[in-house]
């Protein structure tokens, strides 16, 4: 009996270190992970970032996670984040204050490292909505490796064009993030469970048959 339980605690070891190694890894997507999106300013540099408007959500591939912040929508799936302004009313922003719009912050180290962040709308389709904001540039998005700043300062939206501005259809930014690959447990890693698993099932066996 003591054999079994002194094998038992080896096996119960392994299937516990396998079994953490494996929930440890962070999540290289939105799905399922719960991030920050806050609207804010800054009239310097984003140390001093001021948040006007925040919300806490859980990323999906069905469901838009923000209906509203400071009139847009934020929706991710994937390792996508869509913002899409709701188009109620016009906006124009003319370079002040130095830092106005969207900071998406990783909580709790759920997310992998940010390696990268592109503006995937920059090809005009015409006569249909999810163009490019006017006036936004794909240089106004800045990352780290927890953090992901997209900056309106320049940014607008009118409902009627006019002679040099104004474009219905231009309503939305999509960024694609590139994260960090999640770690994937070595083959060792998964011996271990495995063998751990084993030892449980035969223990378990014949504690039954006893």
């Amino acid at each position: 009996m003591h054999t079994y339980k002194k094998y038992l605690g080896t096996a119960a070891g392994c299937l516990l270190l396998s079994t953490s190694f494996v929930h440890a890894a962070d999540a290289d997507t939105f799905d399922g992970q719960t991030f920050r999106v806050d609207y804010g300013v800054s009239n310097t540099d984003l140390a001093s970032f001021f948040v006007i408007g925040q919300a806490e959500v859980t990323g999906s591939a069905s469901a838009v996670e923000v209906a509203s912040l400071s009139k847009w929508a934020i929706d991710t799936s994937d390792n996508t984040v869509t913002f899409t302004w709701d188009k109620t009313a016009d906006f124009m922003n003319y370079g002040s204050p130095a830092f106005i719009g969207f900071r998406i912050s990783d909580l709790n180290g759920q997310l992998t490292d940010i390696l990268d962040v592109t503006v995937t709308n920059t090809a005009y389709i015409r006569g249909a909505y999810g163009n490019l904001v006017e006036g936004f540039l794909p240089s106004h998005v800045t990352f780290d490796a927890d953090n992901i700043y997209v900056n309106l300062n320049t940014s607008m939206w009118h409902a009627t064009p006019m002679a040099s501005m104004g474009d219905p259809f231009r309503d939305q930014i999509v960024l694609s993030v590139n994260f960090q690959a999640a770690p994937i447990p070595e083959p060792e890693t998964w011996a271990l469970l495995l063998a751990g698993l084993g030892l449980v099932g035969t223990w378990t066996h014949r504690r039954r048959s006893a």
